[in-house]
């Protein structure tokens, strides 16, 4: 709408029914200056600058260009206070040692294999992602003590710490004392929060990659576990 000689706009979504004045190019400073520097307008943020700014005026980029006065605004950035969050000090993160550091879970039950095995104890190391796997026949903290001492500690030495689930065969007192023993720290990790245990993923992808192996012939999973073990 031109209303002697001046430009004005009608929007459909205004707070007001009163039309908005387009603003040239060569006038969008000062009407910036006078909805945000000046003294009565009182330093407010970008989107209440450019609500009040829109009761009377328009210009294709508003909102962009208050935003970009603002952050060049030289009282707002010396009296603000930032919503940042402060940096914190520098940290230069410990290197884990391979083996260092655990993880454990089990998968399964699973259809009996051809000697009666069921289920498979996974041993993620947290420093070389080596995956190891192991066929048992029941799942229990006997079975998984042993494997873990024999197969794991034996071969690459006693960890500093294991993570694992709160499953009955972690929790139990003859994997406790195993570890009570050896000086391991056992992390059990939330119970609602299984992917924040390292092997969890492993645990997930096993499924799959068991499948694809073994076709139909599902009593062969034992036979077929051993290529899934990589880093």
């Amino acid at each position: 709408m031109v209303s002697n000689g001046v430009l004005y706009r009608h929007a459909p979504d205004a707070c007001t029914e009163e039309p908005q004045l387009i603003v040239p190019a060569h006038e969008r400073e000062d009407v910036l200056r006078k909805y945000h520097d000046a003294p009565t307008a009182g330093h407010y943020g970008a989107e209440r600058t450019s609500q009040k700014i829109l009761e009377r005026y328009f210009w294709p980029d508003l909102r962009k260009d208050v935003a970009k006065h603002i952050r060049d605004c030289l009282q707002c950035q010396r009296y603000k206070a930032s919503n940042l969050r402060p940096a914190g000090l520098l940290q230069t993160p410990s290197m884990q040692r391979r083996f260092e550091v655990l993880s454990i879970d089990l998968f399964g039950p699973l259809p009996p294999s051809q000697d009666d095995y069921k289920w498979i104890f996974i041993v993620k190391d947290r420093a070389s992602r080596w995956v190891e796997l192991f066929p048992l026949s029941q799942a229990t903290a006997e079975n998984c003590a042993v494997v873990l001492m024999e197969e794991v500690f034996l071969r690459y030495g006693v960890p500093r710490r294991i993570i694992s689930d709160n499953g009955t065969q972690f929790i139990s007192k003859i994997m406790q004392k195993l570890l009570h023993c050896l000086d391991i720290k056992s992390q059990f990790i939330p119970v609602y929060h299984p992917q924040t245990n390292p092997v969890e993923r492993k645990n997930r992808d096993l499924k799959t990659q068991l499948a694809i192996l073994v076709g139909d012939q599902h009593l062969t999973w034992k036979e077929n576990s051993r290529p899934t073990q990589q880093t």
